[in-house]
């Protein structure tokens, strides 16, 4: 069988609600072929069989985000991922779908963007250009150098993919979210842009909320990279006036691995964790590693790494 004529049936099983009946799964069945998106499933099931079924999509070209949503668990964009390729990876011809994680479910796949867009916006979304440029006695250029690096970070879609992935946004609501992120650094770090000290204290304290557990970063379908944004922004932290505490920690942090590693070549946990929050602030969690017997993994002694001096010149630059 060529490529182009390969097809095949599939039960496709969706996460539906309302706000009448709460949630329930109902199962479809349809043959799809090799280039079946899953907007192109969902569409035909509710033309075809079921009428009353909801969900988002507009462009089908992966540039809207408007159709993300769990396909076998995974957050993705349902245009973007063919029917076949999912059947194959999982080896079976039932897939799930379900609306995406964290936002409220206002109907089957649609969920509710309002606190995702609030997010977007509180980071100022657009260029504030100087007052010349704004009178049109001066105009931005913009280096090709500086051009290359923004890029990656314009490329954001305001799918929400990222956001329904991330376990900092759940946890922590000063966090500002990955999206958000990357589209505040995006300006943050454009050199025609004249709001910069007011952006730092935008974007500074939730940047150093980040876990780093890099679920935006596999999610992503523009392949944005919103952690790397996250870190990119850290690096101002050099340059801030204002630091709240949860920057002053992360700062700690951060000297407390370089000088884990300059040390011994290894992060030696107890030590690091010791060195940010200090004796009293471990406390707590000194107790529970005695409770659970724990703690004697934090006395271990390290030994330094074989050529130890190696490992010093680079992280001196040398």
């Amino acid at each position: 069988m060529s490529l182009q004529n390969e097809e095949a049936e599939v039960i496709i099983k969706v996460k539906r609600f309302s706000p009448e009946k709460g949630n329930w799964w109902q199962e479809y069945k349809l043959k799809v072929d090799r280039f079946t998106q899953f907007t192109e499933a969902l569409r035909r099931i509710k033309t075809e069989q079921d009428p009353t079924l909801a969900y988002r999509a507009a462009c089908h070209m992966a540039v809207c985000g408007s159709c993300g949503m769990k396909i076998n668990g995974e957050p993705r964009l349902a245009c973007k991922t063919l029917v076949l390729d999912m059947v194959k990876k999982y080896e079976s011809n039932v897939i799930t779908i379900e609306p995406m994680d964290y936002f409220r479910p206002i109907k089957d796949l649609i969920v509710d963007l309002d606190d995702f867009y609030q997010r977007m916006y509180k980071v100022k979304p657009r260029l504030y250009p100087n007052e010349q440029v704004l009178k049109g006695e001066a105009e931005h250029r913009l280096k090709p150098e500086d051009q290359r690096m923004l890029w990656k970070f314009a490329q954001c879609i305001w799918c929400g993919l990222c956001v329904s992935s991330c376990p900092s946004v759940r946890n922590d609501p000063e966090f500002l979210g990955p999206a958000a992120h990357a589209k505040g650094f995006r300006f943050l770090a454009d050199p025609r842009d004249t709001i910069t000290e007011e952006r730092e204290k935008i974007l500074l304290d939730s940047a150093w909320r980040c876990t780093y557990c890099y679920m935006c970063y596999n999610v992503c379908p523009r392949d944005v990279e919103p952690v790397t944004a996250i870190k990119k922004t850290r690096a101002y932290t050099k340059i801030a006036k204002v630091k709240t505490p949860i920057i002053e920690t992360g700062e700690k942090h951060t000297e407390a691995v370089f000088n884990s590693i300059f040390e011994s070549g290894k992060i030696e946990e107890a030590k690091v964790y010791l060195s940010t929050y200090g004796l009293i602030g471990s406390l707590r969690d000194m107790i529970f590693l005695l409770q659970s017997g724990k703690l004697k993994y934090a006395l271990i002694k390290e030994k330094p790494v074989e050529n130890i001096t190696e490992v010093r010149k680079i992280l001196r630059g040398e």
